[in-house]
């Protein structure tokens, strides 16, 4: 991807310049002489990109962490500057658009969502929520326009990141297809703009943002109204273009079970998805056979997710079976995935499963169910639910495709 003119890193134009930035962003702290040897690129062409770097103020120079100081003058490491830019992140979610802008390293500046409600918004209407939220984050946070590098934008359904189409969508039961986002986005918003399906931006947003040591392959499981896996490997999604959506909510549980909004009988997330969980905690406070639920709800409240989990929390026996039947689903269809890719940690993000109760239950469920438990040991790791993990993700595609990786062959003026 290359940046339009103009935007702010158009001195940064060449391939060892992007290769050296990358390096730095994902090793840093990290001495100039090392950059070369990892790249295989001479100390002099490292040290001329980054006194340029220095001088955009991009990176910024640090002691070593470990170094022997009786040979002399201290060795100076060089990394990214986390406040020198700042990046849009941008989900487009069932209930409208969630939106934040994040430093280099994801750190939260400022952060816009619409309050959750039965009406439910179409195309035009998503994107010009969006050029509202960007516009008055931009003006309370007082960032620059200088400042501010580019965008991410993700959402559910098949993503052509290569060419900036959603090719399909039916969140909401829109139907969209075929919508050029970028180039409609780029107008609206007068920035170069990243698009990524959204399971794919959160496990970007996990692996670069977080910085943990991940294994070589690894799975990211998301629940929400619907249920996202992607496969890792070697800290990129797996499949390009239009391919990896990891639509698992799709994948038949029960050739018998209850009818999806899809058509088909038993799709996982008509056990597992937030939708139903909701539907049967419905029907519970309807018929009053759930006591603990009926009175968080009051009379007549909406029922949402947290309500369901406090009643859970609280003792609701009722509430809990719903809860696990849930969790017993997922984790089967977690472990018919690790069966196939033999991944040894499985990133979860539910909010089913902040419950440290449903987390015991879904490990349990899991290594039942995995073919290779003598040999494999599965490692879980419980995510913290948010509603803005989405838009972190879409910042995170951002930065990835900013300062990190930018293919040859596949620029855009």
């Amino acid at each position: 991807m290359k940046i339009k003119a103009g935007s702010n890193l158009t001195k940064v134009k060449q391939t060892n310049d992007i290769s050296i930035l990358g390096m730095i962003y994902q090793n840093g702290p990290v001495s100039r002489g090392e950059v070369a040897r990892q790249l295989e690129i001479t100390l002099p062409t490292v040290t001329t990109t980054v006194k340029r770097l220095l001088e955009q103020g991009i990176v910024r120079e640090t002691e070593m962490k470990e170094q022997d100081f009786s040979l002399g003058r201290k060795a100076m490491a060089v990394d990214i500057a986390p406040d020198s830019r700042y990046v849009v992140g941008m989900e487009w979610s069932p209930f409208g658009p969630v939106c934040c802008i994040t430093d280099l390293r994801g750190n939260i500046v400022i952060k816009r969502r619409r309050l959750e409600g039965d009406l439910c918004l179409d195309y035009e209407q998503q994107m010009s929520l969006t050029r509202k939220y960007v516009k008055d984050m931009l003006e309370e946070s007082g960032i620059s326009r200088e400042k501010l590098s580019g965008a991410g934008w993700v959402t559910p359904g098949m993503v052509d990141k290569e060419n900036g189409i959603l090719v399909c969508s039916s969140m909401n039961g829109a139907n969209w297809r075929r919508k050029r986002v970028r180039e409609e986005l780029e107008e609206l918003l007068g920035m170069p703009v990243a698009v990524e399906n959204h399971v794919k931006a959160r496990a970007i947003g996990q692996d670069l943002f977080c910085r943990a040591s991940r294994p070589d392959v690894y799975l990211y499981y998301f629940v929400q109204a619907g249920i996202s896996c992607c496969i890792m490997t070697g800290g990129e999604p797996f499949g390009s273009g239009k391919q990896g959506t990891g639509d698992i909510g799709h994948a038949i549980m029960d050739l018998n079970g209850p009818i999806c909004a899809c058509g088909r009988r038993g799709c996982l997330q008509v056990f597992s998805g937030e939708g139903k969980l909701l539907e049967q905690g419905r029907r519970l406070v309807k018929e009053g056979k759930a006591p603990i639920l009926v009175s968080l709800t009051g009379s007549g409240g909406p029922l949402t997710m947290e309500l369901l989990l406090q009643a859970a929390e609280a003792g609701d026996g009722e509430v809990r079976e719903i809860l696990r039947n849930g969790v017993r689903y997922m984790g089967i269809s977690i472990a018919n995935i690790i069966n196939l890719v033999n991944s040894p940690l499985v990133v979860i993000d539910s909010a089913v499963t902040t419950l440290p109760e449903m987390q015991k239950y879904l490990d349990e469920v899991i290594q039942e169910h995995n073919y290779f438990k003598e040999e494999l040991e599965v490692e879980t790791d419980y995510i913290a639910a948010s509603r803005y993990t989405g838009a972190l993700g879409a910042c995170a595609v951002a930065v990835k495709e900013l300062f990190i990786r930018r293919p040859e062959g596949n620029e855009r003026q």
